[in-house]
């Protein structure tokens, strides 16, 4: 049972079930695969555009954010998404000091594990998409940058926000696992709010810096929340009575191969 801290846990479901071996595993070829990807950028990133961007090709919803450039607000979005990402361990710690369970340890040790292995997901993928679609940032069709900013790999990897995506998969992440651990605790709401919110400021700053468009913000809030919830949902007694399959499924070009999962 938990104290008065966080509300009773009576109707607490506790059972995430971590397999340490293949979880770790997982965080760590992911976080190490998406780090290698970005450190290969200057070999990865092939088309550099600056300073002769074609602004015809960024859509009317982007476009206001075209020739932005600020570094205040981008260090801003680095000290917020270090933040949100803080908050995990920060929360699942608390709320062990303020827990009677006898389990409180195992269940901060396995919470802090499911948010590292939802973070080296959403770092891979990140990766995976934005070497694949190599868009110039707001910044790349400013004509007043520092000339070395406008040749950097880094200027052409906008789609879809990193930043965005990992604060939002934290926070999400973080806010799940902290309603499942304490389902009447008073602070289930102050938790999502607060993560979230910091999330949302971080995003705000990456289009403030001109560093990403509102498409590659938004895309990132989706795809961080998306991987953030389905983690944790797959360590939980809702995700282990899920039965996978690969079955037949029919396409407009006739029948292929899909997964599917059914209680």
């Amino acid at each position: 049972m938990s104290t008065v801290l966080w509300g009773s846990s009576a109707q607490a479901d506790p059972a995430f079930e971590v397999s340490w071996p293949v979880d770790l595993a997982i965080a760590g070829a992911s976080i190490a695969t998406g780090t290698t990807l970005h450190l290969l950028r200057e070999e990865l990133v092939s088309d550099r555009c600056w300073p002769n961007c074609d602004a015809t090709r960024v859509n009317a919803f982007d476009a206001t954010t075209l020739g932005t450039h600020s570094e205040p607000a981008n260090q801003a979005g680095n000290v917020l998404v270090a933040a949100t990402v803080t908050l995990a361990p920060a929360v699942g710690l608390f709320a062990a000091l303020g827990s009677g369970d006898d389990d409180r340890w195992l269940h901060f040790a396995e919470d802090t594990l499911i948010v590292a292995e939802t973070l080296g997901l959403s770092i891979l993928v990140h990766q995976m998409v934005t070497f694949a679609s190599q868009r110039p940032r707001p910044y790349a069709y400013a004509q007043h940058i520092d000339p070395t900013l406008g040749g950097e790999a880094n200027t052409y990897l906008s789609f879809y926000s990193g930043h965005t995506a990992n604060a939002f998969a934290a926070a999400t992440a973080t806010s799940y696992l902290f309603t499942r651990r304490h389902p009447g605790s008073p602070w289930i709401g102050a938790v999502w709010a607060f993560s979230h919110s910091l999330a949302v400021l971080q995003g705000y700053s990456r289009v403030a810096s001109g560093y990403h468009y509102w498409s590659d913000v938004l895309v990132g809030a989706v795809m961080g929340s998306g991987i953030g919830l389905v983690v944790p949902v797959l360590h939980g007694s809702e995700g282990r009575e899920l039965a996978w399959t690969v079955a037949p499924v029919p396409t407009s070009a006739g029948m292929t191969l899909g997964v599917v999962g059914s209680y």
